[in-house]
Order: structure tokens, then sequence, then C-alpha cells
């Protein structure tokens, strides 16, 4: 290491404590300060220099005290302090230059990374001067999100195992709309899984346009499991049609996309030998109610006349704004302009139904809407159900599914479905909500209503049942109640509100049609400037003439007066 020089000593100072002296004269370095002693110790190469330095200086203080033995005590204490100061002083000293040292080699190191940096900069702009132009975009901030872990060869297990065995010798199919992802043979198994007789499916993302076609390997999968789990694909799979389709679009190009994506639908149905397609009939989006059914009508008498024998299912609506399908006769109509009638047919969803205002609660109301729908549609055209209770209350025109027995349906209403013999062999299909994509919800909720096939309203197995169920649900319920009265309330304000605006801006209008009305001089257009003028000289001639003849009748009076 290159020779040190002192850079400045620190002045005496009494507060100094930081070494002591032992019984033999020496002195005790233990009370070193601690930044020295670490400086001390980062690099050897400092190390040697202080410590024969701290050696030296033990020397000369040895040597010190033993010509000064037997010195004043005074003066003891004072050469004490000077030389402790004078070792504290060069302390001080290898610890800058110390620090200088690491300075400088922290610099260089710095100055080498952006040397490095920059050249991989410039090197980057060439590249990308080459190909394209360089835009420089502000760049988001990217939250961070945990990686999806894979799963264990334990929970790929426990996903296929089977959570509830089918039963087959039950005469209601009750299944549940399952996955179909990873391919289509899939929903096969995800059926069986469950428990269910029937199922529901999408043949296509239902939120696409376009999809790719089948590959041959799935369409021969599906069929083999379908015959391997004695399936029948013609009467108990539904599959549920596009949400973005609206057949009762308006607009030509809209309509011809819709179109096109519902027959290759019932195209791919076919493929897998299915013989249902259960879709929503549309909206008039404000259109003629009558026209946008014949639309309808009209899509699917071309659908069947370029398919062979899939039959097409219009479900039950809920009834929000300008839907079709709220009530039976909007079905009705549609399958009366249909010219091949063994193609289409009805699904009933209990909680669009309930929301549209076909009360299925009790014995009695349940049985007045069948018998309503027998008599405007029939119950020849009843192809499928969907089993949902309702989040919304009765008449509410909201499509909100809920689990079986805790919405506004009960577990009544379905009771009174799970004992009605028009519905035997007919394809029920829960679509009730999972939490966490938990199927064993489906499960559970199959084997309940299979349970209540012939009981009655006061079995009281039933009557515990309900009560259960009920009681789960009511919190829910109550806290839907809430908002919906909250929401009324504000409703009532706000038309309040508007009232009394529109009676102050009706009184302050009758008051300003009473006031008076301050004549304004109008301005005279050409027209009358130029009869204002004609007046004007008409007035002057007839003023001439005036004079004339005044000045004749005084001629007049003066020649009678002289006569006179």
């Amino acid at each position: 290491m290159a020779k040190r020089s002192r850079q400045a000593q620190s002045p005496p100072s009494d507060d100094n404590s930081a070494f002591s002296q032992d019984s033999d004269g020496d002195l005790d370095f233990g009370n070193i300060s601690q930044p020295a002693t670490q400086s001390l110790l980062q690099d050897s190469r400092v190390r040697k220099p202080r410590s024969a330095a701290v050696a030296s200086t033990a020397k000369r203080r040895a040597a010190a005290d033993a010509e000064d033995d037997i010195s004043d005590e005074e003066t003891v204490v004072k050469t004490k302090k000077a030389r402790r100061n004078t070792i504290i002083g060069k302390l001080e000293d290898l610890d800058f230059e110390v620090e200088k040292e690491e300075e400088a080699e922290a610099e260089a190191h710095s100055t080498a990374s952006k040397t490095k940096r920059s050249k991989e900069t410039s090197k980057a702009d060439t590249v990308g001067a080459k190909t394209s132009k360089t835009v420089k975009t502000p760049v988001k901030a990217v939250k961070d999100t945990p990686k999806r872990q894979r799963k264990t060869k334990e929970q790929k297990a426990a996903q296929k195992m089977v959570l509830a065995d089918r039963t087959l010798k039950c005469a209601f199919k009750i299944g549940a709309h399952v996955s179909s992802a990873a391919g289509v043979e899939n929903s096969v198994t995800n059926a069986i899984r469950i428990g269910a007789n029937s199922f529901a499916l999408f043949l296509k993302s239902q939120r696409k346009w376009e999809s790719p076609p089948y590959k041959p390997a799935n369409i021969t999968a599906f069929k083999k499991f379908t015959k391997a789990h004695n399936y029948d694909s013609r009467k108990h799979m539904l599959p549920h049609g596009s949400y973005l389709v609206n057949l009762a679009q308006k607009d030509k190009e809209k309509a011809a996309k819709a179109y096109t994506s519902f027959v290759d639908d019932l195209k791919r149905a076919e493929l897998l030998d299915i013989g249902l397609f259960n879709f929503h009939p549309g909206s008039s989006l404000g259109e003629p109610r009558d026209e946008a059914i014949e639309r309808i009508a009209n899509s699917l008498n071309r659908a069947h006349k370029e398919t062979s024998f899939v039959k097409t299912v219009l479900e039950t609506m809920a009834g929000q704004g300008n839907v079709i399908g709220c009530k039976f006769e909007d079905l009705r109509d549609i399958i009366a302009l249909v010219e091949d009638k063994s193609r289409v047919g009805v699904c009933i969803d209990t909680c669009h139904s309930f929301s549209a205002g076909y009360d299925l609660r009790s014995p009695e109301t349940y049985s007045a809407v069948m018998k309503e729908f027998d008599e405007v549609i029939g119950f020849k055209y009843l192809s499928a159900l969907h089993l949902n209770d309702s989040k919304a209350p009765f008449n509410s025109h909201r499509d909100l599914h809920q689990n079986i027995g805790l919405g506004f349906l009960g577990l009544s209403a379905f009771r009174n479905v799970m004992n009605t013999k028009e519905f035997h062999d007919l394809p029920m299909v829960l679509e009730t909500p999972l939490a966490d994509d938990d199927v064993s919800v489906w499960a559970d909720e199959i084997k309940l209503l299979e349970s209540l096939v012939g009981l009655e309203a006061d079995n009281p197995t039933f009557l515990a049942l309900e009560k259960e169920y009920a009681d789960k649900g009511a919190a829910e319920r109550k806290a839907v109640l809430d908002k919906l009265e909250k929401k009324e309330v504000e409703k009532e304000e706000k038309e309040v509100k508007k009232k009394e605006k529109a009676e102050k801006k009706a009184a302050k209008d009758k008051l300003k049609d009473e006031k008076p009305k301050k004549k304004t001089p109008r301005k005279a257009t050409t027209a009358t400037k130029k009869r204002g003028k004609a007046a004007k000289d008409a007035s002057e001639s007839d003023s001439s003439e005036l004079s004339e003849l005044e000045s004749e009748s005084d001629s007049d009076a003066s020649s009678c007066g002289g006569k006179h």
C-alpha cells in the first residue's frame, strides 16, 4: 500500500474515553470505536499498517511511561490524553484513506457498467433501425400476478373422481350444463362424474363468432363415450346456443352473421349425432314485435332446410327490455310460422318463467301455469327444461339464477316439477351457480331433486327439507329485497323531484304569460316602407286639396260678404 500521509489531527478532548490503561501501564484497545475496528478488518492491506502503527505507538508510550515513572500526577494525566489522542488521530486517518479507496473502486465499477449498458443499447438501436422504426411507448405498470401452479397427480385424479352414481331407473333425466373444454368428448366424462342422466354443453365458444372445426378424433371419441355410458344423444343432450346470436335482428349484415353462426352450431350438433339444440329467441331491439317474430321463424325455416334432423328448441325468457320469449304467446307465434313443426320445440326455464310472471311455487299456481302452457303452446312441443332457482323476486323480469331451494322459488316449486308426469324422459338441466367451479354442488342438487319424486306437499320429510334450504338462503334473499326497496325509494324520490320541477316550470310559464307584454316597435320592411311612403304622399295630396278647398271657401266667403 502507498505511503499514507496524515490529513489532520483532532485536537485533544477530555470526552474521549475509548482507551483505558491496565495495571502494567499498557493501553487497552478493547474499547476502540466500532467503525474504526470494522474499517481495519475490511481489507488485509489496511490491517497490516494499522497494527504496525498501534504497536509502535504502544512502544513509544511504554518508553515514555518508563522515563516518567515517578512524575507528577497531573503530568501523567496530560501525557495519557495527548498520546491517546495521537492514536485516535492516526486511526481516523486510516479510516479516511480506506473510505477514499473504496469510493474510487465503486466509481470505477459504476463507470464500467454504464459503458457496457450504453454499448448494448446502441447495438439494439442499430438492429431496430434496420428492421423497423422504433416507437417509444409509455410503459404500463404490470401487476404481479401469482403464477398458476401446476396440478399434482392427486389433484388431477380428484378431478376425474366420480362424485355421485347415476340413478339410471329414474324417469326424470336430470343433469347439468357441463364443460367441454379441451375436447367436446370431455363433456360426457364430466356428466358421468356428477351422476347426470342428461347434460348440456357449448358446441363451440359462446363468446366468438367463429371457431375451428372439430377434429375427426374428437367426434369419434364423443360418440364412443356416449355409447359406452348409455346416453341417448338424440334425446338427453341439450347443447346451448351462442349468446351473441340474435335471429330477430333487422340489420341485414348483422342478421347474416348471426344466422351463419346459428347454422354452424346445428351442423356441429348433427356431426355429434345430437338431436336437440336450445337457443334464446332474440330481441326486437325496439322494432315491431310481430316483425321480429317473423324474422326468427324465417331463419328457422332456412336452417331446417340446410340441416337434416336436429330440433331447434326455443327457450322461455325473463322478459328484460325487448327480449322475445317472456310470454308463451311469443313462442306460439314463432312455432305457427315454422314450416316443419317436427323440427321445433320449447324449453321451460324455471327461473326465467318465474321472473316473467309465471308463479310455480304453490301446487295451485303451478297447475294453472302448466294448464296455460298446454293451452297456448301445447305439451307436444315441450322438449326440455332448465332447472334454476331465482335470486330475483317474482315478476321482476331479471335473469338471476340461484341454487335449488335457496332463492325466491323455493323447494316447493321443484317438488311440483319433479312430480309432473309430462316431464318424464325429457332432459332437465341445471344451470345453477358454482362456487370456485365446485361441480359437487351439481352432484348434490341432482340427488336432492331425485329425492323429491313422489313426495306430497304436506310430507313431514319434505317440509323439514324445505325449511332447511329456505333458512340457508334467507340472508341473501333479504339483502336482495333491501336493495330493491332502496332502489324503489330512490326511484320514487326521483319521480317526486321531477314532478316538482315540472310544476315549478309550469307556474313560471303561467306567470310569464299573465304579465302585460310591452309593444316593441317592429322594424319596417321594404313593403311597409313603400306603403308608408304612399300613405304619406296621399296625405300630402289630401292636405293640399284641403288647403285648396279652404282657400276656395275663403274666397267664396269673401265674395258673399262683399255682396252682403
